[in-house]
């Protein structure tokens, strides 16, 4: 009985469209992990400059409180003006940075990532967990401003714990500078504001 022919012809067929097929997944889905993790590190590094503009703003309101000292006469008059002008700018700049930061909270949610990306996921609502304790560490210094004088140990661990979840979920290779970029979010990133107490 002769054999037939064809059968190893359409067994290579079969074995080299199930590699194509299975390698275009695969490179579909690293491609997709790049992307989303893009996104999300762009959502996180809106997030990081909200709080940097915080911190900024403060500094500037303390710097201010440490400047000239004022004579005897006006000490108690001027002293008073000031500390009242600085509690209602730290004021306002709570109320802009608990919007701003709440509204980089919901970019970030926003991201999609695909169900299984489990470590895309992981990272991101990891994240998250900071940025809400930036809110809520705003809006207690909406209702007083020394709250930006005491040390914030939930925005600190918060933000410690952000880090190893969002270096896991980088791709292996990766595209967008993604390493670096999240090394320099961890790098730059202060979480702690303080001052002197006003």
């Amino acid at each position: 009985m002769k054999p037939r022919s064809w059968i190893p012809l359409v067994s290579g067929a079969v074995a080299f469209l199930l590699t194509f097929v299975i390698g275009g997944a695969i490179g579909t889905d690293w491609m997709a992990r790049n992307v989303e993790m893009d996104r999300l590190v762009i959502a996180i590094e809106q997030s990081e400059a909200a709080m940097g503009e915080v911190q900024d703003r403060v500094a500037v309101v303390f710097d201010k409180l440490d400047g000239e000292v004022p004579t005897d006469e006006q000490r108690s008059d001027q002293s008073n003006a000031e500390t009242a002008a600085a509690v209602a700018e730290l004021a306002a700049i709570a109320v802009d940075g608990e919007q701003a930061i709440a509204a980089a909270a919901r970019e970030i949610a926003n991201v999609n990532v695909l169900p299984w990306h489990t470590d895309i996921l992981a990272a991101r609502d990891t994240y998250l967990l900071h940025n809400y304790a930036w809110q809520a560490y705003m809006l207690s210094a909406q209702q007083d401003p020394v709250a930006f004088t005491v040390p914030q140990n939930l925005v600190n661990q918060t933000f410690e714990d952000a880090e190893e979840p969002l270096i896991k979920a980088v791709p292996s290779p990766s595209l967008f500078d993604l390493p670096e970029r999240v090394r320099a979010i961890f790098v730059e990133g202060a979480p702690e504001v303080s001052g002197d107490v006003i």
